[in-house]
């Protein structure tokens, strides 16, 4: 007879049967069309990422900060039509085709979106980071366990802005997932970094601090020498800390 593995939470290291495994948890939200699934991670913490927090009015959980605004980059990136609206919900944002006006709505707190977004980041990040490598408890991502599921600490994120966005193909923007090679998981371990892409987008994150304090500036040229598109000379990669130096609306485009 096998005996069945015990299984041991990710992010707060409790086991069976201290902690029960019974919820599915989604690498991207299942909202936003994430189709992955990772084990290892309780109902605890999967119920924490998906659930505001409690007495922080206007605070959205992770997974919606999340799926709001990746939905929202996903819909404005399209050609909008007559129809768009009608394939569009969300909790911050309205459209009118009419004048091809987006709103943002008024319970839309940049503050507090951008602060659970980058954690939301995190989330992703080692969730995917164990579906590839199974090694999602190694304990030099204890500062992203800290920041994603604790809320202690601060993480860096840096955003690369282009001009131009490749958009990936209509498949991949109903199911979205985030790569993982072998080059990025030795970026990793090399400079304490990950590229985050997603839906033409690269967020670059600090997942391993002490190796990102040291080689920081020369992975961030290495990625702008390949990512960076040069057109109107105001395009490169700087530290993101306001939801609202992110075009996420695509209004760039859609004007």
């Amino acid at each position: 007879m096998i005996k069945k593995k015990k299984k041991t939470c990710i992010w707060c290291g409790k086991s069976e049967p201290e902690v029960e495994f019974n919820t599915i948890a989604h690498i991207l939200p299942h909202a936003l069309g994430g189709q992955e699934i990772v084990d290892d991670v309780c109902d605890d913490c999967n119920h924490y990422f998906g659930t505001a927090p409690k007495g922080r009015q206007g605070v959205p959980c992770m997974d919606h900060a999340f799926k709001e605004i990746f939905g929202a980059i996903r819909m404005f990136s399209k050609n909008l039509s007559s129809e768009s609206y009608k394939n569009f919900s969300s909790s911050y944002f309205t459209y009118r085709h009419s004048n091809h006006l987006i709103k943002i709505k008024n319970n839309f707190n940049s503050k507090y979106v951008t602060h659970q977004f980058k954690r939301g980041l995190y989330e992703v990040f080692l969730q995917k980071y164990h579906l590839e490598t199974g090694d999602g408890h190694n304990r030099i991502f204890q500062a992203v366990r800290d920041f994603a599921r604790y809320d202690k600490g601060e993480l860096r994120v840096f955003y690369g802005f282009n001009n131009i966005i490749l958009s990936p193909d209509e498949n991949y923007m109903k199911h979205p997932y985030l790569p993982m090679g072998e080059k990025l998981r030795e970026d990793i371990t090399k400079y304490g970094m990950f590229d985050f892409w997603i839906m033409g987008h690269h967020f670059y994150l600090e997942v391993i601090p002490i190796l990102a304090n040291v080689y920081l500036d020369h992975y961030l040229q290495e990625q702008a020498n390949n990512t960076i598109i040069r057109i109107k000379n105001n395009e490169g990669i700087y530290e993101f800390n306001d939801m609202m130096q992110i075009d996420f609306l695509m209004q760039r485009f859609n004007s």
